[in-house]
């Protein structure tokens, strides 16, 4: 898991920008540049210090549950940004300590249902969520996006897009690293190889109608 995380985040840095707008509660040692005219510099990573208490933490304040993959991810490095174009996941900042999690369970009627917002998909139609009904070793629950207009109603809910925290990891850190050579709408259908049980399976519709999406904006804008 140690390697996968940091394949990740180097992934990360070479796709995307590490730019990103000043604000007070940037910490020191984590500024790379200085700010320019529009407010913007670079960040860097730095070691994360957040041990597993504090997550748990909020899992009892908020009434949820985290899989130890995510907890691994999260608390590796301290990091401003984790946006993949496709899937935003939360980010981490030393002075806002586990801020970006706890704003996901403002979605009050989605955690008595056992479903636990953390991050957001790419087109805003919602959260990511990790599904809790599933009893899995490690809370390594699979993953859906669940679309906010519904209210809290179930009928909101995708079908499950990847079977664990880990594989949608493995299948973000291959995207990001095949954006170099090859479309992102091209990419995409590798999920269903890496992910079999998740992306490959019940994912698969949610997954193509991304395809068919970018497919379309790269056709009419060239990127």
């Amino acid at each position: 898991m140690t390697e996968l995380i940091t394949k990740f985040f180097d992934a990360y840095f070479k796709t995307f920008s590490n730019k990103t707008v000043f604000t007070d509660e940037v910490p020191q040692e984590m500024i790379l540049t200085e700010e320019d005219d529009e407010g913007w510099f670079e960040w860097k990573l730095i070691e994360g210090t957040l041990v597993e208490e504090d997550y748990q933490k909020v899992e009892r304040e908020f009434r949820v549950e985290f899989p130890k993959s995510f907890i691994n991810w999260h608390s590796r490095y301290y990091f401003l940004d984790a946006d993949i174009s496709i899937l935003r996941l939360p980010t981490s900042n030393p002075n806002l300590p586990l801020e970006e999690i706890k704003k996901g369970f403002i979605a009050e009627q989605l955690i008595p249902q056992k479903l636990y917002p953390f991050g957001h998909d790419g087109n805003d139609t919602g959260s990511l969520v990790f599904d809790g009904r599933v009893d899995t070793k490690d809370n390594e629950f699979p993953i859906r996006v669940y679309d906010h207009e519904f209210d809290g109603d179930l009928e909101g809910l995708s079908e499950i897009i990847f079977s664990s925290f880990e594989k949608l990891l493995e299948c973000l850190t291959h995207y990001m690293t095949e954006l170099k050579t090859r479309k992102n709408f091209e990419i995409i259908p590798d999920f269903f190889r890496i992910d079999p049980t998740g992306a490959g399976l019940t994912g698969v519709s949610y997954w193509e109608s991304w395809i068919n999406i970018l497919r379309a904006k790269f056709e009419k804008f060239g990127h």
